[in-house]
């Protein structure tokens, strides 16, 4: 995985796996119809929402897109899941359209989410995933356009949606400052030339959710917390995954805060990570509802 954001995304599945609101998950199951659904994931990255709902066994076959406007991660996703579904005994079927998983056919969908809401593209879902993707957009401007994408009364599963709190341990003299700015810099963010997110998404999306008609059936937090093992190592590739973090809110930070201080910051979180003594804790909330009818 010599493309960074692919591994951080691998790095990623097991912290998302303990995170995801298990009663909100089971909700779900009981939602969905016995029967082979059509799924649309946007801001899919990786495609391990893919694995995870098939080892959950949450899914039944039929069709899932996966839509990313990265093109890199689309490629490396059919590569990944190849991997994912060689360790679990299976043969994929591999065509130029789509990826066969058992029952499941999965297909790869180039497109920035708003452009694709302009097009309207492919048939409406049965199921429709967002996970840590609405804290980047504009929700209140996005949401109706998603709730297109839906059958009447489908069903949404928007998870990992951040929730203002970014904690790491010990504590150190410049986190207060240091993590105001870097939430302050989500609330200003512009993608694609739109407002891309805010720092308390989470809380916000529940009155978004209810203003549209939508409001959500269960909900519940989904919080990261990664630590080490008694050993003093980080499980799987979770050490990784808290270097990539570290990257995101030194770029988040640099030109904003005095240079010194962050360096000093950044050196003595790092080598936490090394010593197997950091916690990482970010606040996030999952929700799952039915689209208006």
């Amino acid at each position: 995985m010599s493309y960074p954001y692919t591994r951080y995304l691998a790095s990623k599945k097991s912290v998302d796996d303990r995170a995801l609101h298990q009663g909100v998950v089971q909700e779900l199951r009981r939602q969905l119809p016995d029967r082979p659904v059509r799924v649309l994931e946007i801001g899919a990255g990786l495609g391990t929402m893919v694995a995870r709902l098939l080892e959950w066994e949450l899914l039944r076959g039929g069709h899932y897109t996966l839509l990313d406007v990265d093109r890199q991660l689309l490629l490396d996703s059919r590569h990944w899941l190849c991997q994912w579904a060689h360790s679990r005994g299976l043969t994929p079927e591999i065509t130029p359209d789509w990826l066969g998983l058992g029952d499941l056919r999965v297909y790869f969908v180039e497109a920035e989410i708003g452009d694709y809401l302009e097009n309207e593209v492919g048939q409406p879902a049965d199921l429709l995933i967002a996970n840590a993707f609405l804290d980047l957009v504009e929700v209140p401007a996005t949401l109706p356009g998603l709730f297109r994408l839906l059958v009447p009364e489908g069903l949404y599963w928007f998870t990992i949606n951040f929730d203002g709190e970014t904690i790491f341990q010990p504590d150190h003299p410049y986190d207060q400052e240091f993590m105001r700015v870097y939430h302050l810099g989500m609330d200003e963010r512009e993608r694609y030339g739109r407002p891309a997110g805010e720092s308390r998404a989470g809380r916000h999306l529940y009155h978004h959710l209810r203003a549209a008609g939508a409001p959500p059936l269960a909900s519940g937090s989904s919080d990261w917390v990664v630590h080490a093992q008694p050993n003093g190592s980080y499980q799987g590739d979770e050490a990784y995954f808290l270097e990539s973090i570290l990257t995101t809110v030194e770029e988040g930070l640099r030109g904003h805060v005095d240079g010194a201080q962050l360096d000093e910051w950044m050196s003595l979180r790092r080598s936490q990570i090394k010593s197997g003594q950091l916690l990482y804790i970010a606040h996030q909330i999952d929700f799952l509802g039915k689209a208006p009818s």
